[in-house]
């Protein structure tokens, strides 16, 4: 038996609503309300399966009162009842479980039981149109979130089924991106507006969010992830918890307060191999600017502490590896370049070290106007009449 509440600021349609759903053996109508706000309250005190919501509903319509229904219970489906089916199909094509059009059939409404019907029975939350429906097995799936380069948010990594997830907006995927940066702690509502939808009026943009946090709520559902997502006191937070991040490991390890060793080399090797590019680089984000270059910082400092274990090690090329990274990051780095200079010395390397020092003075001619500081001139003048500086 579905629970099911009915909003509609039409009295004569919730009637009739009532009506056709309690001609349905399989459906209890729990309540009917002309106010979304109202319904949200029911929602928090009982559990209800199911709202038949309507879009074009005055102080509150039906798309951002959706999000309020899945703050209040996330494993709730949403069907929109609305006379404007372009709109309706336009904003939940992606996560709404159904809509129908006014006036309602009873067909129309029937098929959509048996929908509900089924997808409960088989133990699934996550069925929606243009969605695939998830298995039982969905709440084992592993999931992460690679922000190096681009974003992309991957299921089952590692396995032969993995798969990144798609998105039906832009900004549904921005927002995503946004929330995993500020992972585990709270962002004001007002603070994703300014930075996701800084030219749009507030009104308008809070009724995009609230959409988008829907689809998001839907699609986190059909992973197992329902219970991530959290609302309180105007704003949201994302919790991880058994997810990964890309970035989580370099700022692990970035701190230099672990010790680079034979024994741990491994896995600084495997979180640099993490780094396909600087952070949300091809995103374009302003919001991530800061982050980008932090992140890009540490990244050059974690090369610099590999490429001395190489050194030290007898890895010379691995060494020279490391820092080439850094110049990739930053081509004026004056002490990667030196090093450079004496690794190629010290390999016996001549015509590389001279290839290195001749694209690096080209450079900055080229691009900056500028010559080689003192103390690089000086020492690949030394290093050419055979002698080797420590790094």
């Amino acid at each position: 038996m579905l629970r099911v509440l009915l909003v509609d600021d039409e009295e004569p349609v919730l009637d009739l609503m009532e009506r056709l759903l309690g001609s349905n053996g399989h459906v209890e109508i729990v309540g009917k309300f002309i106010r979304s706000e109202d319904a949200i309250e029911q929602v928090r005190k009982e559990p209800v399966d199911v709202v038949f919501l309507d879009i074009q509903m005055p102080e509150m319509n039906g798309i951002e009162a959706a999000a309020y229904f899945m703050e209040a219970a996330p494993e709730i489906d949403i069907v929109f009842v609305t006379a404007y089916s372009e709109y309706a199909i336009d904003a939940f094509e992606v996560s709404a479980m159904d809509y129908v059009l006014k006036p309602p059939a009873p067909d129309r409404l029937n098929k959509t039981i048996e929908r509900l019907l089924r997808r409960r029975k088989s133990g699934s939350i996550g069925e929606s149109v243009g969605m695939e429906q998830s298995n039982e097995a969905a709440v084992e799936i592993k999931s992460g979130f690679y922000s190096f380069g681009r974003f992309d948010w991957v299921t089952d990594e590692g396995s032969r089924t993995a798969e990144t997830v798609k998105w039906g907006r832009s900004k549904e995927r921005e927002l995503m991106a946004y929330l995993v940066h500020h992972r585990n702690r709270f962002v004001r509502k007002e603070q994703i507006v300014e930075h996701l939808w800084p030219d749009t009026p507030l009104e308008q943009a809070s009724v995009i969010l609230h959409t988008c946090v829907y689809n998001i709520r839907k699609k986190m559902s059909s992973l197992g992830c329902k219970e991530l997502l959290a609302y309180r006191n105007n704003g949201y937070r994302l919790e991880l918890r058994d997810l990964w991040c890309d970035t989580d490991g370099l700022e692990r390890i970035a701190g230099g307060d672990i010790k680079l060793h034979a024994g741990n080399i491994g896995e600084f090797e495997n979180v640099i191999r993490l780094y396909r590019g600087d952070y949300l680089e091809e995103e374009g984000y302003i919001w991530a600017y800061e982050k980008r270059e932090s992140l890009k910082n540490m990244y050059i400092a974690i090369m610099k502490r590999m490429a001395a274990y190489y050194r030290s090690a007898g890895k010379h090329q691995a060494a020279v590896d490391c820092l080439l990274g850094v110049l990739n990051k930053n081509p004026l780095h004056d002490d990667a370049n030196e090093s450079i200079l004496n690794l190629y010395a010290l390999m016996g390397d001549r015509q590389s070290m001279i290839r290195h020092y001749e694209r690096f003075k080209h450079l900055l001619k080229e691009e900056w106007g500028m010559e080689p500081k003192e103390s690089t001139v000086q020492l690949y003048q030394r290093l050419c009449s055979g002698s080797a500086d420590d790094i």
